[in-house]
């Protein structure tokens, strides 16, 4: 057998031993913008940089440090934007969750895309909450001990503990609410300031806000815009 002919068996057999890693771990999506320095996190290989148009698997970790942020496009057409000092790990809507986000630390923003006009049931998680979407448009931010901070600008979530999930709150437009760990979500308020990547109190869509301030602290950074992509 030719030298060339053992490369090419050689070649063939890792191929065929690679697919089942492939067909385990499908493609989730990919980043359509990326400023700075973005790391991705797969299995157990050391982390790498991100650059635009890469692909993004179920499983995967993406991390942005003070100056970087990054803009990723699901499958069904539904972004992530992850701002400065955030940690987010891409589930595979698998369970009895149905969770396609975990969010470890930092903000985002969720934008939900329907399927053909339909609503889109998604679950987004963090150390502390489940937040259900239908559809819609929020925001999220951990602090570092997990306390999460969810706001709406668009359409409906319902958002629990994820050790007391039969205790929700649902939040219209223009609302806000914190889970902190081991306690039931605080009842729906007014947002008291925007939250990195959607609209700020008296801002259009914003009609249907509840009563007035939380008087609670807010996440590192959370008043603070990320970087526009």
């Amino acid at each position: 057998m030719s030298r060339a002919h053992y490369k090419f068996v050689a070649i063939v057999v890792l191929l065929v031993l690679a697919l089942p890693l492939w067909a385990q771990n499908p493609v989730a999506g990919h980043l359509t913008a990326v400023k700075g320095n973005v790391s991705l996190e797969r299995g157990q290989s050391m982390p790498m940089l991100l650059h635009k148009g890469d692909e993004l698997r179920f499983g995967d970790a993406i991390r942005t440090d003070a100056k970087s942020s990054a803009l990723v496009q699901l499958s069904d057409g539904s972004t992530v934007r992850i701002f400065p000092v955030s940690r987010v790990e891409l589930r595979p809507e698998d369970g009895k969750w149905k969770e396609f986000l975990h969010v470890l630390l930092g903000n985002v923003r969720v934008k939900i895309e329907k399927l053909s006009g339909r609503p889109n049931p998604k679950v987004t998680t963090t150390p502390t909450a489940i937040i259900a979407v239908r559809g819609t448009i929020f925001a999220v931010a951990v602090e570092q001990n997990g306390d999460t901070q969810v706001g709406l600008e668009k359409g409906l979530v319902a958002v629990a503990n994820r050790l007391h999930t039969e205790h929700e709150v649902l939040l219209q437009p223009g609302q806000e609410t914190w889970v902190r760990n081991g306690q039931e979500p605080r009842q729906p308020q007014r947002m008291q300031r925007p939250m990195p990547g959607i609209a700020g109190p008296g801002s259009s869509g914003f009609g249907m806000g509840g009563p007035g301030g939380s008087g609670m602290k807010r996440p590192s950074g959370a008043g603070k815009r990320g970087p526009s992509m």
